[in-house]
């Protein structure tokens, strides 16, 4: 008798255990189809959202606008962007790049109901930022897109955003914009200067006319690094170096050079065809030509050339006093002596 209650038991238990288990595989199988859908209608809103997918490579001219700003625009020549205005103005291939890249593939974080909306409202009509691209390849004839962003939407944390000619409005994050933060001069790739720091900095040479003073020691080295800090390629005067140019600049025959001497760490193989290297310190010089002082937005500028270099460019006139009182002062004290 106890056997049978025993087996009563476990037959029940077997079919608790098996009814569990059916539960549990209607519920996995009902969660499984519940992903399923709320992926697929992800993927759709979410490829509802993209304003737009290209191939940034095929992208053969762009320009942007931000509101009271100049517009910048480059274009494709010979496999490199160029400014459209001036293609002899050398233009940092990577910014622009990223430039096309940002344009080709924008999405939406939501798109507005325009059904009774007070469309004016939007800023599109006088828009804070507008950008245009256009595409070619060989299986497609070029065709041109221009987008606008508007004001800033408090509810839907983002802004207004429309290609121009398309019936939709979208709001987007502001991340575009980081992109096109550039004035033309930005974007402009007009070299790398050395960074000195007191650790690489040797000494400074400076010669007025047929005098050379060469200065060393911490005071000058602490001076001098700050003055080389205000030597930054993107201040250029210009990228065009001829007799014109240097008759300007006051650069024709300049009376002033400078020498930052420092020390650059470089790896040398040790002999001909060894696999081995090894790395040794060279002194360098970063030699500047001084020019004219000359007036930009109210502001005193003086002109400059870098050996090795192809523009024209500026640094504030203080550094350039600075640089002849230096000069001065170690003139005088040898006079003294």
């Amino acid at each position: 008798m106890k056997q049978n209650k025993r087996m009563q038991t476990m037959v029940i238990m077997l079919c608790a255990v098996v009814g569990i288990f059916i539960i549990y595989k209607m519920a996995a199988s009902m969660n499984d189809a519940k992903e399923r859908k709320e992926a697929a209608e992800l993927a759709a809103q979410q490829s509802e959202l993209m304003i737009a997918e290209y191939d940034y490579r095929d992208a053969v001219a762009l320009s942007y606008t931000k509101r009271g700003g100049e517009t910048v625009s480059v274009e494709i020549q010979n496999s490199r962007w160029v400014y459209a205005e001036d293609p002899t103005l050398p233009l940092n291939q990577t910014t622009v790049a990223y430039m096309a890249n940002a344009l080709a593939s924008m999405g939406a974080q939501s798109v507005v109901n325009l059904e009774g909306a007070d469309i004016a409202s939007f800023g599109l009509d006088d828009p804070t930022w507008t950008f245009t691209v256009a595409y070619e390849d060989k299986d497609v004839p070029r065709n041109e897109h221009t987008y606008v962003m508007g004001n800033y939407n408090e509810f839907g944390k983002g802004y207004y955003f429309q290609e121009v000619g398309v019936d939709k409005v979208y709001i987007v994050v502001e991340g575009l914009t980081q992109f096109f933060e550039y004035e033309l001069h930005e974007i402009v790739d007009a070299g790398t200067f050395p960074v000195l720091s007191s650790e690489k900095f040797e000494s400074v040479d400076i010669t007025v006319g047929d005098e050379t003073r060469h200065l060393s020691g911490d005071d000058i080295a602490s001076a001098f690094i700050t003055i080389s800090d205000l030597l930054v390629p993107a201040n250029y005067a210009d990228h065009h170096i001829n007799d014109a140019t240097l008759q300007k600049y006051g650069l024709a025959d300049p009376e002033t050079t400078v020498s930052f001497n420092y020390k650059e760490t470089v790896t040398v193989q040790d002999t001909a065809g060894a696999s081995s290297s090894s790395t040794i310190e060279q002194i360098r010089g970063f030699k500047i030509h001084l020019g004219d002082a000359f007036e930009m937005d109210g502001k005193s500028y003086t002109a400059y050339l870098a050996d090795g270099y192809t523009f024209i460019y500026y640094m504030p006139t203080s550094a350039a006093e600075s640089i002849m009182t230096h000069f001065a002062a170690d003139l005088a004290a040898e006079t003294e002596e």
